[in-house]
C-alpha cells in the first residue's frame, strides 16, 4: 500500500468516527451562541367541559399560556372543523362554541389552537361529542340509516320511503307511537297512512301542539331536525309529494340562508332545497314543521 493511499484511508476512517457528543456540539454551534431550539408560543393544558352535543353549541373553555402573545390566536378547531366562534379572554384562557360532529357520529377529537404564524398546538385529551339532546338522537339515527336502511326493524316501502324513515327519525327524538300514527310494517305489514303519505302526514304533524308550520319564507326559523314537506307541482293541487328533513342551515355571505336535508328517495345527507325545488323539480315549493 503506497503512503498516499493509506493517508487517505486514515482520513476517512476518523472522518466516519466522529462521536455523538461531537456531532451534537457541532449542531449547537450551527444555532448561535446562546440560541435554543424554538419552543411553541402557546401551551394548553385543559379544557372544560369534556363532553358536548352532536349538533354543536356547547362553550367550551381552554385553558393554557400565551393566548395573547405574538403570534395572535387564528383559529380554535374541534378534529379538523373550526370552531363557530371563539374569544380571548386573557392570556391564560379562552372561550370556543364546538361545531356539529362531522355527520353527527358519536366520536372524540383533538382540540387545536391555530396561530397567525401558521403553528398549531393541540390538547393531549380529545372533546368527546355525545348524544346529548332529541335533536341529537335523531340526526344521529337518521346519518346512520340515510343510505343503509333499518330494514330489519322498520321494512322498506318499494315505492317511495320517505315518510317511513322521517318517522323513524322522529321516533328516535322521543315521539311515540299512537293509534293515529304508526308502523308494524315490518313484522304484520300494518302501518297508519299517517306514516307513509304526504298529506296524511303532513295532517298528523299539522295536528301535533310540539310543531309550527313555517313557510319558504320564513326559512330563517328553521332550525336542525325540523321538517320539509315537498309539493313537486303544485299546480296540479295534489298536495305533498315529499318529505325530508333538516341536516344544516347555512348562513351564505349575501345574507340568504341554505337549507340542507337528510333523507330516503332520493338517499342523500345534505341536499340542497333550492336545488331541489328548482333544477330537480321545476317550480317546486315546499314548507317546513318546526318541532319543539
Amino acid at each position: 500500500m503506497t503512503a498516499a493511499l493509506a493517508a487517505a484511508l486514515l482520513a476517512v476512517t476518523v472522518a466516519g468516527c466522529t462521536s455523538a457528543a461531537d456531532r451534537g456540539a457541532d449542531a449547537a454551534a450551527s444555532l448561535g451562541a446562546g440560541e435554543a431550539p424554538a419552543t411553541p408560543s402557546v401551551v394548553l393544558d385543559a379544557f372544560e367541559p369534556a363532553t358536548g352535543s352532536l349538533t354543536g353549541g356547547t362553550e367550551v373553555t381552554v385553558r393554557g399560556e400565551g393566548f395573547e402573545g405574538d403570534p395572535g390566536v387564528a383559529s380554535v378547531s374541534f378534529g379538523a372543523t373550526p370552531a363557530t366562534s371563539f374569544t380571548v379572554v386573557d392570556d391564560a384562557t379562552l372561550r370556543a362554541v364546538t361545531p356539529a360532529s362531522v355527520d353527527y357520529a358519536v366520536t372524540a377529537v383533538a382540540v387545536t389552537v391555530a396561530l397567525d404564524d401558521g403553528t398549531e398546538v393541540s390538547t393531549d385529551a380529545s372533546f368527546g361529542y355525545e348524544v346529548q339532546t332529541p335533536v341529537d338522537s335523531q340526526l344521529n339515527y337518521a346519518f346512520t340509516y340515510w343510505k343503509d336502511y333499518n330494514l330489519a326493524e322498520w321494512g322498506q316501502f318499494p315505492d317511495n320511503d320517505c315518510g317511513n324513515f322521517v318517522n323513524q327519525a322522529m321516533l328516535a327524538r322521543g315521539w311515540t307511537q299512537s293509534a293515529d300514527w304508526f308502523s308494524e310494517y315490518a313484522s304484520t305489514g300494518d302501518y297508519s297512512l299517517s306514516w307513509i303519505r304526504g298529506n296524511e302526514m303532513d295532517a298528523y304533524f299539522d295536528s301535533r301542539p310540539d310543531t309550527t308550520r313555517l313557510e319558504l319564507t320564513q326559512r330563517d326559523q328553521v332550525k336542525l331536525g325540523d321538517v320539509v314537506m315537498f309539493d313537486w307541482d303544485p299546480q296540479n293541487d295534489n298536495g305533498v309529494d315529499h318529505t325530508m328533513m333538516v341536516s344544516q342551515v347555512v348562513p351564505n355571505l349575501d345574507g340568504s340562508i341554505a337549507v340542507k336535508l337528510v333523507g330516503h328517495t332520493v338517499d342523500a345527507q345534505y341536499r340542497d332545497l333550492d336545488t331541489a325545488i328548482t333544477v330537480e323539480n321545476p317550480g317546486g315549493t315546499a314548507h317546513f314543521w318546526s318541532i319543539a
